[in-house]
């Protein structure tokens, strides 16, 4: 985590720049922005982190309930709306910098990402499907809980049926995103709106991605209960040898975010042509 986050603007511009390609006058001010961000993130959004972290350490060993999960992601979802405002100034600028073929780019990245999203998640074949989908959650299950027993797994393959039953719904509604950025992004390239309009646009945006159209809202839905009664499931078949891993875990992400809350952010990085 420590060293992720030490990294995070440079992972943020590379990022940036994969799906624009940026130009060498978009760098700098991109480049400040990112570093920006990063500055005001670690002094305003590490301390809260740093609490919830706090708040699963303690409540780990605790049965868990659909209520405890729907807060932290209430809570999650409440520091990226934070986030997202106040990167929205910069997003505007950048918006109305961008050229027509760098929105094919990013047209062409959505794409590709959309492909091997197909191959993955939306096999033909069913079994596939639940492979893929049973793989990604165990990863992110050993991160926080460690080893887990064959039968834990099975119960946990049996759990995620739900979510995975979802996938088609999910993909349309990451395609039918996609296509709302595009539409937008092109809306600013063609007309060129003031700053201010282009800010209320992404604040329409978020409110789209945040509360889909009713064509999607059912299944959203759907998609967000099963993945909680998954993790909640998860969490109450655990051992208590899994919950003190649990607890040992969140503790040095605890202690990772109080080294990097007292740590400066880095300097804008320049280009190698700067140098």
């Amino acid at each position: 985590m420590k060293l992720g986050y030490q990294q995070g603007d440079r992972l943020a511009y590379w990022w940036i720049d994969n799906y624009v390609d940026v130009t060498s006058a978009q760098e700098p001010l991109t480049r400040e922005a990112i570093a920006r961000f990063f500055a005001w993130h670690r002094k305003s959004q590490l301390p809260e982190i740093a609490g919830l972290l706090q708040q699963a350490k303690a409540e780990v060993r605790q049965p868990v309930t659909p209520a405890m999960v729907e807060h932290f992601q209430d809570a999650s979802q409440q520091l990226a709306r934070r986030s997202y405002e106040r990167a929205m100034p910069d997003m505007a600028d950048l918006l109305l910098t961008l050229t027509p073929d760098q929105i094919a780019r990013m047209e062409k990245k959505f794409a590709d990402g959309n492909a091997k999203y197909r191959k993955k998640f939306l096999n033909p074949n069913p079994a596939e499907r639940v492979d893929a989908r049973f793989d990604k959650v165990m990863d992110y299950a050993r991160l926080v809980y460690g080893d887990f027993s064959g039968e834990q797994e099975k119960q946990i393959r049996a759990a995620l049926l739900p979510v995975v039953e979802n996938a088609e719904s999910r993909y349309a509604e990451r395609v039918a995103r996609q296509q709302e950025w595009l539409k937008m992004v092109r809306y600013v390239q063609a007309t060129q709106p003031s700053r201010p309009q282009v800010m209320d646009l992404l604040r329409r945006f978020r409110e789209y991605w945040q509360n889909p159209p009713a064509r999607h809202a059912v299944s959203h839905d759907a998609s967000n209960s099963a993945g909680i009664a998954l993790t909640v499931a998860i969490a109450n078949m655990t051992t208590p040898k899994q919950k003190a891993h649990a607890q040992d875990r969140f503790q040095k992400w605890i202690d990772d975010t109080n080294v990097l809350m007292r740590e400066k952010a880095h300097a804008p990085v320049q280009s190698a042509a700067a140098n």
